[in-house]
């Protein structure tokens, strides 16, 4: 060890305060001045570190929460230990989160801050502040809480839909009184059955036409003696066949043929002596009043010269035949729904299951696809829970609809025309209608009268001379 003596006059550093103002401390050679500002004359001590003046010089010490000689100063972790000066002190229901130079104590979920250090559980139920359906349970939880649907409905506890002793069919849903309330077109306790609007009598067919029931709806068809108007505006008009123009009636050639709504009629000739009012069928001559051989289960007379079927008369007591009178057997020809074992049908009854027609045949049942009836809207629908498209309807529910035909009145002619499948519009340009051809339209020229300012009697010549002559239009 070298030890060299240090002259106070030459090798101490020059002060700046007075002489009798300059003190020598202990264990220093050197005098000094006190109240010197060391660290503001610079100094090496960390950025997180604090700079202390001391009697001769400066000292760096690490700020809190950092660790270090004071020139080299790195974080403490305080949520590496509990207690003390280098831990936490995070309570109940906290999570010691670090910070840079500390650490905060974050409330776990479901909990509130009480103080930095202390957290209580919040009771959502309690609150109010929950998520849960009007119709459900809130049960609070530890530090979170959960939803319970209450009887007779089902679902998360937070969506709740009211639930019915039986799942609802047919697109049926189920209202706040716990009962299935049905689509319109079908009816029962769970939606399945289909309603007959045919024979409930609500469903809305002229004359001229008979009703087709289908599985959750029903359409118009022509009745025996009329076929289908050619026009868009109703699918379900239709206008009476001519029997006595196209031949097809059973008048006797020495009778007239006298056309009526829907059929015909046989008329002898003023002051005729040789007519007969007899019926002619397939060349073969009935006389007046006499039997017509048909179906087993229907009698037929030739009245007048016009053929007239009715159902056999069913008495039970005869004990007639069981395919003619099934009702009369209902032991031996009932039948039971598929789905449904209370709901029993007679032979001869037909319903309609899972988009098929059944028919209950001497205690068996047939079934087969539903025939759809044909469209004649541009843009049809089908529903979910419809076997065949419909077209939206022109009238809808609760409003009054105009009546477009009567017999023997049409409504004004169109003022602007445009081709529809499979229907048309009366073309008023050129006085012709619309043919569907093969996926495009014809016009067919009906010369200068519109065709439904025609009398009765002319209106199907017209149509079928409207259709020898074609000019083509485009799609």
């Amino acid at each position: 060890m070298h030890c060299t003596r240090i002259d106070p006059d030459t090798m101490c550093p020059p002060l700046e305060c007075p002489v009798h103002k300059q003190f020598s401390a202990p264990d220093e050679c050197c005098k000094f001045c006190p109240g010197v500002d060391y660290c503001s004359q610079g100094h090496d001590c960390h950025s997180n570190a604090s700079c202390l003046n001391l009697e001769t010089s400066y000292a760096c010490h690490c700020n809190a929460g950092f660790t270090g000689n004071g020139h080299q100063c790195i974080d403490i972790d305080e949520c590496t230990s509990e207690g003390g000066l280098e831990g936490h002190h995070c309570r109940s229901n906290t999570k010691c989160l670090n910070t840079r130079g500390g650490y905060e104590c974050e409330c776990l979920p479901g909990h509130r801050r009480v103080d930095r250090f202390n957290c209580a559980e919040i009771d959502e139920c309690a609150a109010g502040t929950h998520e849960c359906h009007v119709h459900a349970l809130c049960v609070n939880t530890l530090g979170s809480y959960h939803c319970t649907c209450k009887e007779g409905y089902s679902g998360d506890g937070v969506h709740c839909l009211r639930t019915c002793p039986a799942p609802c069919q047919n697109g049926g849903s189920c209202n706040e009184d716990g009962e299935c309330a049905c689509r319109t077109g079908y009816t029962g306790q769970d939606c399945s059955l289909d309603l007959n609007e045919c024979e409930a009598g609500i469903g809305h067919c002229d004359l001229s036409t008979q009703c087709v029931n289908m599985p959750g709806w029903y359409y118009c068809a022509c009745r025996q003696g009329y076929v289908p108007a050619l026009t868009h505006l109703s699918p379900t008009l239709c206008i009476d066949v001519d029997e006595c123009v196209i031949g097809n009636h059973t008048c006797h050639e020495t009778a007239d043929c006298i056309n009526v709504e829907g059929g015909f009629r046989c008329q002898c000739p003023t002051n005729s002596t040789d007519c007969r009012l007899s019926c002619v069928i397939n060349g073969q001559e009935v006389e007046n009043g006499g039997v017509i051989p048909r179906g087993e289960c229907e009698e037929c007379r030739c009245v007048d010269g016009v053929v007239h079927c009715t159902p056999i008369s069913c008495d039970c007591a005869l004990s007639p035949a069981v395919h003619c009178c099934p009702h009369c057997y209902p032991t031996a020809t009932s039948c039971v729904h598929q789905e449904l074992p209370h709901v029993i049908f007679r032979s001869g009854e037909r319903w309609i299951y899972q988009c098929q027609t059944c028919e209950c045949l001497m205690g068996e049942i047939d079934c087969w696809e539903v025939e759809c009836p044909p469209i004649w809207c541009e843009s049809a629908v089908l529903s979910t829970s419809d076997c065949c498209p419909r077209c939206p309807s022109s009238c809808p529910a609760n409003t009054t609809c105009p009546l477009l035909y009567q017999p023997h009145v049409w409504a004004p002619s169109c003022a602007s025309c445009n081709c529809r499948v499979p229907f048309c519009d009366l073309l008023v340009s050129n006085n012709g209608f619309c043919v569907h051809r093969m996926g495009s339209y014809h016009a067919a020229m009906v010369g200068i009268v519109l065709l439904q300012h025609q009398p009765r009697h002319l209106q199907l010549i017209l149509l079928l001379l409207a259709v020898a002559t074609v000019v083509r239009i485009g799609r």
